[in-house]
């Protein structure tokens, strides 16, 4: 779960104010939409205490923030296109569901970014 904290904080600086559209699955309610399309804020991961390994998705303005936790976050899987552009972010909860984080918007983020990319086959194992 180191991994995730590296990646997210690199991710979220480049990544921030990009469109995204954050959705639950869970067996109980089927698929809900939690947020239009809004700026993503950032992708924390909970490094000490008693959450330590949570994650929480803050998407939203100035004006308004949502912030969505994941208490127990068992896999992150990232979806991309052939250009390796990240689609969306699958972070699975096992029986709480599943977190989908699509990036929308005409400008692609890279999954990987330059130094990354070499590494990027060790990086997605740990993800």
């Amino acid at each position: 779960k180191r991994e995730w904290f590296a990646y997210f904080e690199f991710l979220s600086e480049r990544a921030q104010s990009h469109p995204v559209r954050l959705e639950v699955e869970s067996p109980e309610l089927g698929q809900q939409p939690i947020g239009g399309r809004l700026p993503l804020i950032g992708i924390d991961v909970e490094t000490k205490g008693p959450g330590a390994g949570s994650l929480e998705v803050t998407v939203g303005t100035l004006r308004q923030e949502f912030m969505h936790h994941i208490a127990e976050p068992a896999n992150i899987f990232l979806m991309m296109d052939d250009e390796g552009n990240i689609d969306c972010i699958c972070i699975d909860a096992g029986e709480d569901g599943k977190t989908l984080l699509f990036f929308e918007g005409e400008e692609r983020v890279p999954a990987w970014f330059h130094s990354e990319a070499a590494s990027a086959e060790e990086h997605l194992s740990g993800l």
